[in-house]
């Protein structure tokens, strides 16, 4: 077997183990013993179990780093708040089919804050933090507006609302419930949109006093420049017809 495929084995063997068990169960020889693998393939691949739970956090984490928005774009609706929707569902669709990840990540991330490798925690989050924010930007992009808020305040948002929804759900498993908090924060982040495109074809005060001053310069220059033409044209009808006697006006 390479050992890229073994590495992943093991890597699928602990997420099973510590979801299925408990992170105090996925010990060495219970991973390998998983896996269908002799202790010694563990020690060819992995320093240490660390080294293995660091590398269950990284992949699982990956995993889902494009996931939350990768089926927007093919309804029809592309206003901010269905676009939302339409990520936070695809999202429970994914959690529903994959609840052992996301039991052995809640498990990781727990471990780590209570025995001090915070660094780890910090790590799983941050991916969390760039891939909301990578899907708040790709909002933007589908529906033509913008944030009125920084993009990393409301990933920050984003990221507390899925880690709440998630926790929920493999509580109660009521995935109705989980798609009505989803609507419930697609709203609420809908909320922080506007539509600057609309704005910055609307002149602005200055910009309508400048046009109307253009357009009242346009219409004066254009009567003066009538007056003139039928003076002129009055002038020589005159002149015309009387050769003897001369206008008064012409002058």
């Amino acid at each position: 077997m390479p050992p890229a495929q073994r590495r992943d084995e093991l890597i699928a063997a602990a997420t099973r183990v510590i979801a299925r068990d408990g992170l105090t169960a996925a010990t060495t020889r219970a991973i390998v013993a998983e896996a269908g693998m002799p202790l010694g393939a563990f020690h060819y691949i992995f320093d240490s179990r660390d080294d293995l739970l660091t590398s269950v956090i990284d992949t699982n984490t990956e995993e889902q780093k494009f996931l939350v928005f990768t089926s927007v774009g093919t309804d029809q609706d592309r206003s901010v708040k269905a676009v939302l929707r339409a990520g936070l569902d695809a999202y429970i669709d994914w959690l529903v089919a994959n609840p052992h990840r996301e039991l052995a990540l809640a498990e990781l991330a727990l471990y780590a804050s209570r025995t001090g490798t915070a660094e780890a925690a910090r790590t799983q989050y941050d991916v969390y933090y760039r891939s909301a924010k990578e899907s708040l930007r790709r909002v933007t992009e589908l529906t033509g507006q913008s944030w009125t808020v920084p993009v990393e305040q409301l990933a920050r948002y984003l990221v507390a609302i899925v880690d709440g929804m998630t926790s929920t759900w493999l509580a109660d498993r009521d995935t109705e419930a989980a798609r009505s908090v989803a609507g419930f924060a697609a709203a609420s982040l809908a909320g922080h949109a506007s539509a600057p495109d609309k704005a910055a074809t609307e002149p602005s005060d200055d910009e309508s006093d400048d046009i109307r001053i253009r357009i009242h310069l346009d219409i004066d220059l254009d009567l003066d420049l009538d007056c003139d033409d039928n003076n002129s044209r009055n002038n020589t009808g005159h002149n015309t017809g009387n050769n003897t006697e001369q206008d008064p006006r012409a002058h």
